[in-house]
């Protein structure tokens, strides 16, 4: 099976949904990694940015009343619809229709579900998730005639819609089970490789700007082996100890963004990351000052452990973030780590900088010699 990054993912679905486009070969890609490392939210991501670029609306099927429906199905070249379909949660009528009696009960009929009328005039995707926990044969059967036919019951889906499935890895699921090889030949298996803290870090400016606590990836670049961590069934555990994941630290660096209570925060991180979580809050237990305090007497981080470390790169990167001119009042400091030839703080720093600021911040800094002879050091790919 082919390994792939997570944010790579998009350029297959982009030339699928192209070669959908042309009736070229169907193939359904077909996800496969670790539980909550943003294979779901991936594919959700691609469905919204595709629907901007075909300039359509996007629509979610869970969210639709049957008045939704009818105004979708009135015009639906208007329209780009996802739908999210956990096929272990689902039945077969689910999938193919209700049988209903027809021209006084002579003969039986399926009656098509709102979501297959949807797929089959609109632009969209079906999402099929949890594939391979499903063992039962006649899901099996019905799910096989998506990916092979690309039909939900008697209904066809449109030429602008396209099937994804979505996998957790048998290692670390117990429920996994195996695909009869008819089925799996109609697949691209790709293999998804947990997101980098980088990754991660980007995507949540771009998702969530301004709404999470930084804070929380300061931890996570300072031990990055947490990021997912106690994913595996084997670990040995109580039975309700929570995996550590970008999921998890997700909902986490959203919920710090909107309470201080420390007792609050402790509950949430253990509650949400287990014992990843007491290890963050021990991390975030090391204060540092504020940026202007920073600027007026940068020899105060002379003795700062690894951890305030992190958490001083988090600080300045916001103000940089925030004014590129804070860049000036921060190059004593700066020069100070150089000297220092701190490039962990400076790495650290960099990469809290969002990506399209660092070229900026850079560029004043480019006359400050002892500065950018540490960035030289610690790699160009950061400027």
């Amino acid at each position: 099976m082919v390994r792939m990054k997570l944010e790579k993912v998009v350029e297959v679905l982009d030339l699928v949904y192209e070669m959908r486009l042309e009736k070229l070969e169907n193939i359904t890609v077909h996800l496969v990694g670790p539980p909550g490392i943003g294979k779901s939210a991936i594919v959700r991501k691609w469905a919204e940015d595709k629907a901007r670029k075909l300039k359509k609306t996007f629509v979610d099927y869970a969210l639709l009343s049957p008045d939704d429906v009818e105004t979708i199905l009135g015009d639906p070249s208007k329209y780009f619809v996802f739908y999210d379909c956990r096929i272990t949660s689902k039945d077969p009528v689910d999938l193919s229709g209700v049988p209903r009696t027809v021209n006084g009960s002579k003969y039986v009929m399926f009656m098509p579900l709102a979501a297959a009328q949807l797929l089959g005039k609109c632009a969209g995707i079906l999402f099929l998730d949890e594939f391979l926990n499903e063992s039962r044969p006649n899901m099996l059967s019905a799910a096989y005639q998506i990916v092979r036919d690309y039909k939900i019951g008697d209904i066809a889906l449109s030429g602008e819609a396209v099937v994804v499935a979505s996998s957790n890895s048998a290692e670390y699921s117990s429920l996994v089970g195996r695909l009869p090889k008819p089925l799996r030949s109609r697949f691209c298996f790709i293999e998804v490789e947990p997101p980098a803290v980088q990754s991660w870090i980007e995507w949540m400016d771009k998702v969530y700007p301004g709404k999470w606590d930084k804070n929380v990836a300061a931890y996570f670049l300072w031990k990055p082996s947490d990021f997912l961590a106690n994913v595996d069934e084997s670990v040995d555990d109580n039975g309700y100890e929570p995996p550590s994941d970008p999921r998890g630290v997700t909902y986490v660096a959203l919920a710090f963004a909107k309470t201080a209570d420390k007792e609050l925060r402790r509950n949430i991180a253990r509650g949400k990351l287990g014992k990843v979580g007491d290890s963050l809050m021990a991390f975030l237990e090391n204060r540092v000052p504020s940026f202007k305090e920073l600027c007026e007497n940068y020899e105060q981080v002379t003795n700062y452990n690894v951890e305030r470390k992190y958490l001083l790169a988090v600080t300045v990167a916001e103000a940089l973030n925030s004014d590129v001119d804070n860049t000036v009042k921060a190059i004593p400091l700066l020069k100070f780590m150089a000297r220092k030839d701190d490039r962990e703080f400076l790495v650290a720093l960099f990469n809290f900088i969002k990506r399209e600021r660092r070229w900026q911040v850079f560029s004043i800094l480019k006359n400050e010699k002892e500065i950018t002879d540490v960035l030289t050091r610690a790699g160009q790919s950061l400027l």
